[in-house]
């Protein structure tokens, strides 16, 4: 009789606790997402020779960085969006693998990461990401022209190719979305209330209009190799998935068959 009389009480208490980790879940979830590393404005990359630094202005002002990576005898380049920790520090190595397949690799860094300036905010990084294809037309033809999404970025990176023309759109390790991946992580919670990241290309990849590869290893610890299954199944006959069989989230270049596709694809 006792535990009955309190058990209103519990309901109530258990009641407000999940509501308020929700509240808390939501007014946090930059933090969760996004794990950027800040660069000092002084900091220089002289582990890459083949690099340069590029910024790019914004709304009121505010500069957004980049690297850009010179092939020796380009015939294109790389749009490349990296993944949600750190920053081009050490994002940069990933160029090594693209230069020499005779494309130039143009990288930027999120808002907050590294040397760019502000914060990320719904919808800013899609928008972050046309400016930087945009300054890509001065002196790029689109048929030249790849997109690529590592992790993080192939959602940024497929949402832009819905908007854009382009040779090809490459993702590497990639969500169905980014409310997939939070549904998976706390299946107790409103994922689709919370999130105001969702990054849906399980949506956006059905209106991309260039082919599309996608790179992912059955042993991925974070994303799961299904999710890119589903992701070459909705895209249909125009997209092509390479399995690297135990290949984990961030071991990819590790395998021979990881560098002999993109040597076909790009080389």
């Amino acid at each position: 009789m006792l535990f009955i009389n309190y058990l209103p009480h519990i309901i109530g208490s258990l009641a407000a606790l999940y509501l308020i980790t929700a509240i808390v879940l939501y007014l946090n979830q930059e933090k969760f997402i996004f794990l950027a590393a800040k660069l000092s404005p002084n900091y220089k990359f002289s582990q890459f020779d083949n690099a340069r630094e590029v910024y790019l202005t914004r709304e009121k002002g505010l500069r957004l960085h980049a690297l850009y990576f010179a092939a020796k005898k380009p015939k294109g380049i790389i749009l490349y969006f990296h993944g949600n920790k750190g920053a081009l520090d050490g994002w940069g190595p990933a160029a090594a693998d693209l230069t020499p397949l005779g494309y130039d690799v143009l990288m930027p860094d999120y808002r907050g990461y590294g040397k760019s300036e502000g914060a990320p905010r719904k919808g800013i990084l899609h928008k972050d990401a046309m400016a930087f294809y945009e300054m890509l037309l001065n002196d790029h033809d689109p048929a030249n022209i790849v997109i690529y999404g590592r992790s993080l970025g192939t959602g940024i990176a497929c949402r832009l190719a819905t908007k854009v023309k382009a040779k090809l759109l490459i993702l590497e390790t990639p969500y169905l979305s980014l409310l997939a991946m939070a549904k998976m992580t706390m299946p107790f919670f409103p994922a689709s209330w919370i999130m105001n990241y969702q990054m849906r290309s399980d949506i956006t990849i059905k209106r991309v209009k260039c082919p599309i590869h996608i790179f992912h290893g059955t042993a991925d610890e974070l994303i799961p190799y299904e999710q890119a299954l589903k992701l070459t199944k909705i895209y249909g006959d125009m997209s092509v998935l390479t399995t690297i069989e135990g290949g984990l989230h961030s071991d990819l270049t590790k395998f021979d068959l990881f560098h002999e596709k993109l040597a076909d694809l790009l080389g």
